[in-house]
């Protein structure tokens, strides 16, 4: 089966962006990301309602959400191949291979 390409544009703060969804679930998640962002932009805007400009909003939403994406990391646990790798390696040098 051919892989389908879909064209698609996501906006946000009135930015159009030109994708290309692999998927329609990769076009879900392109569409849902942009929907969080905006919220986010927005619920800083109702917060925060004097900043000086509209790059202060986009710069604290892109670092909330870096936030989010490293507390999303530091919470995968690796132990399952850490100890593969470990058997792995343990099982190559009983082999002697290198």
């Amino acid at each position: 089966m051919a892989e389908t390409k879909q064209n698609i544009k996501v906006t946000i703060e009135d930015i159009a962006l030109p994708l290309t969804a692999s998927s329609p679930e990769e076009e879900k998640l392109f569409r849902d990301a942009a929907s969080l962002i905006q919220n986010r932009i927005q619920r800083l805007r109702e917060v925060y309602k004097n900043l000086p400009s509209d790059k202060y909003y986009y710069v604290m939403a892109m670092f909330n959400t870096a936030v989010d994406a490293v507390r999303a990391a530091d919470r995968v646990d690796n132990t399952p191949y850490s100890t593969m790798m470990a058997d792995i390696e343990k099982e190559l040098d009983t082999l002697n291979i290198k």
